[in-house]
């Protein structure tokens, strides 16, 4: 290799750290403060044994296998994605913790699959930003809240240091990656949710400006407490894949 060739591929990997070791510091951001979102997100909800909980836009799955832990052997989560890999990651994570009180549900890009009425609480992390539909997603997410059920969301502001790696698809009011607390909260109630708090700003935000807004389905007139234990019906009734045992 001659001294100019050599000299063009450091002049181009310099230009590229500042990048690479923003990726390095968001990465290790979200990797450190899992557990602690998942924590602060289950005391948010007030999660106990026997609730029925959705982890929509499951990831790899690690938040489901928490809660799973958390609602106990009477309660039970969905876990939805909607890339075939991560629902992949997500069955092999349930596998590999021995799970039996977890469905898995492939959705799309505006549906959660989701059975009606199925969930005391529901938690987005850090996937709102990324809804391509939210206007339908909005609307099969509070279909699938029991009256008197509550939706976290966790997300962050649109950032300038984010922007290269914006998602595609978002609809015209989107400012980049990341979205504004005002447009999440704006679409929620727009599809029939009603805004109950902020945190903002969410503990351990660092490079990432988070927040969380919690929302309500508003209870039904003489219905039952939202945590009144689900059927097999109900549970059962998302079109789930088939979990190794």
């Amino acid at each position: 290799m001659n001294s100019q060739r050599m000299f063009r591929i450091c002049g181009r990997a310099r230009a590229w750290r500042p990048a690479l070791m923003l990726i390095a510091a968001l990465v290790l951001t979200g990797c450190s403060h899992k557990q602690a979102d998942a924590e602060r997100l289950a005391a948010m909800l007030q999660i106990k044994p026997g609730m029925v909980v959705a982890d929509v836009g499951a990831g790899s799955g690690w938040m489901t296998v928490m809660m799973s832990d958390l609602v106990g052997p009477k309660g039970r989560v969905f876990s939805t994605e909607i890339d075939p890999r991560e629902l992949g990651e997500i069955r092999s994570a349930v596998a590999a913790a021995h799970l039996d009180n977890v469905t898995v549900v492939q959705a799309t890009a505006s549906d959660t699959c989701l059975p009606a009425n199925c969930c005391d609480a529901i938690v987005l992390r850090r996937v709102y930003h990324h809804l391509t539909d939210p206007a339908d997603t909005d609307r099969s997410l509070l279909q699938a809240l029991r009256p008197g059920g509550q939706l976290a969301v966790l997300d962050f502001r649109p950032s300038i240091l984010m922007w290269p790696w914006t998602p595609r698809g978002l609809p015209p009011n989107r400012e980049g990656h990341g979205i504004s607390p005002v447009t999440v909260e704006e679409e929620l109630k727009r599809a029939g949710f009603e805004y109950l708090s902020m945190d903002d700003p969410w503990p351990g935000s660092s490079l990432l400006a988070s927040y969380c807004l919690l929302f309500a389905k508003a209870p039904a007139i003489g219905a039952q407490a939202a945590h009144a234990p689900a059927s097999d019906d109900t549970i059962h009734g998302a079109r789930s894949l088939n979990l190794p045992r």
